[in-house]
């Protein structure tokens, strides 16, 4: 479990974290959302041992932040929103140099080429890469170290549909290999495909903590979420468009969508009737009273 109490963390007059508890589950996925400048950084930075907390404590599996960073930095790691990796290497070179780094055993390495499918990419130049690939190099690099705890800075930014899918379906899997995932991202139905549970944070502060499915029990919403596989044509329909995936409608003009979806061809993945929209709920909770 990683147990969070009454961090606060200032940058001058500004209060980046304040007072702020929640705790993570182990072996879960949490999901870690607030607007800009809510202190969702600062609190990974704080919980990698980057940044000192002003005040507060941090216990990470049993071991105190304060008093174990080295314990604490050796099993974890930090995926960030940045590449970092040597563009002039290959794939290969890249990951055998920080696993020399790491020090990884050939297990850890050849699960970090595995779970990212990067064996087939291994003699590539990082550099010829595509957007996609370059993300699942970034995060290979993440899990030579073999982690109890990974966290996530927005890795999805900048990479079409398909990649962004592969990448998250992978973070799925790590539930497997007992690590827990911290997550944060803009992408809200990013967060309801992977995670078990979710905190809000708003300007420092920790608006909410619970899981999705308890977020998700308000029946007063009227509209359906429909999942469709990735069209080009779904731009050309004057729908309301939550991504590239996800169409929002009004349950009254639901069956004349799903005549429209059937005429064009687009196939349904899923269809969410009643639930919460969680960007909805995210914007209310935040104080911000329309999308």
């Amino acid at each position: 479990m990683i147990k969070i109490s009454n961090v606060t963390k200032t940058y001058g007059a500004k209060k980046a974290l304040d007072n702020l508890s929640l705790e993570i589950k182990e072996g879960s996925i949490f999901g870690l959302l607030g607007v800009n400048g809510a202190g969702k950084t600062t609190l990974l930075s704080i919980l990698n041992a980057l940044v000192e907390m002003d005040s507060g404590e941090v216990e990470i599996f049993g071991h105190s932040l304060s008093k174990e960073k080295t314990k604490i930095k050796s099993l974890s790691s930090i995926i960030p929103q940045h590449l970092a990796f040597y563009e002039n290497l290959s794939v290969g070179e890249n990951l055998d140099f920080f696993a020399k780094i790491q020090k990884a055993s050939q297990e850890d390495y050849d699960k970090a080429v595995s779970v990212n499918a990067l064996k087939e990419l291994m003699k590539q130049k990082a550099s010829t890469l595509s957007g996609g690939q370059k993300r699942r190099l970034n995060i290979a690099i993440g899990l030579l170290n073999n982690p109890k705890v990974i966290y996530f800075d927005e890795p999805t930014v900048g990479i079409d549909p398909k990649s962004r899918n592969e990448i998250l379906d992978s973070i799925k899997n790590y539930k497997n290999f007992g690590i827990t995932v911290v997550y944060t991202s803009h992408y809200m139905n990013e967060i309801e495909k992977i995670c078990d549970e979710v905190a809000i944070i708003s300007e420092g502060k920790l608006v909410e903590q619970n899981t999705l499915e308890n977020l998700f029990l308000s029946k007063d919403n009227k509209s359906v979420n429909i999942e469709v596989v990735y069209s080009n044509i779904l731009k050309e329909l004057n729908l309301k468009l939550l991504d590239e995936t996800n169409i929002e409608v009004p349950k009254e003009q639901l069956c004349e969508l799903l005549a429209t979806l059937e005429e064009k061809n687009i196939m349904i993945k899923k269809i969410d009737y009643g639930s919460t929209n969680l960007e909805k709920y995210f914007l209310k909770r935040t104080g911000v009273e329309d999308v």
